[in-house]
């Protein structure tokens, strides 16, 4: 039985070992950062589903006759939206930066391929959520 133990310790290491992760690490890592990333995600998906169709711009606009996609709520919503989108984005899109480009360029044994095409995986959980609902 010894023997076996040994084998299965070698099987998680690398001929320098290091521990391999493979793409179990990069894959749960980033799908924990999409977690945080669904506040943001959801915001940029009401501006471009709810705020970008309608066919005006300002509150002086939605008396003007001819217009059939103008809804106010949605107008009074929109600056309020765009701003935390920019305040939730902006410190997310510097974490994914930290974690999956300056982290493994960093590290030995951590390749940068591998992390940055993981990143897919961020909106998994929100788009999760949003077929769900």
């Amino acid at each position: 039985m010894g023997g076996h133990g040994a084998s299965a310790d070698s099987a998680d290491t690398d001929r320098g070992g290091r521990a391999k992760s493979g793409l179990r690490v990069p894959g749960l890592v980033n799908l924990a950062l999409g977690v945080p990333a669904m506040l943001p995600l959801y915001l940029a998906w009401w501006l471009w589903t709810e705020y970008l169709p309608m066919d005006c711009r300002s509150p002086a606009d939605v008396t003007k006759p001819g217009l059939t996609n103008c809804y106010y709520p949605t107008l009074d919503h929109a600056p309020v939206v765009m701003f935390l989108l920019v305040v939730t984005g902006v410190p997310l899109l510097a974490l994914v930066l930290v974690v999956d480009v300056l982290l493994p360029l960093r590290r030995e044994g951590r390749r940068l391929g591998t992390w940055l095409g993981m990143a897919t995986l961020i909106p998994v959980p929100f788009l999760i959520c949003l077929g769900l609902t």
